[in-house]
């Protein structure tokens, strides 16, 4: 069974402000020309494991796969355009 935000927000009321600030944080990397990355409840399957959504400054958003390396590198494959620029 998948929890919502607002489930994890009634259990957890401060969880609301950390998100809210990473909000922000988000919203001032896209300005200074700096991709974010994030998951979202629009998209299921990046709600937990490797999947995430890769968003650029543009607005671009893509489904990307990230994956840890045994020698530690971060390997980033770009799955699919979630929406049209």
């Amino acid at each position: 069974m998948m929890i919502t935000l607002e489930e994890i927000y009634e259990e957890d009321p401060t969880q609301r402000i950390i998100d809210e600030g990473a909000g922000y944080g988000a919203e001032e990397m896209l300005k200074a020309g700096v991709p974010i990355y994030y998951r979202d409840e629009a998209y299921p399957e990046t709600m937990n494991g490797n999947l995430f959504i890769k968003e650029y400054p543009n607005g671009a958003k893509f489904l990307i796969r990230k994956e840890l390396t045994d020698d530690l590198r971060l390997l980033e494959e770009q799955l699919k355009l979630l929406n049209e620029q």
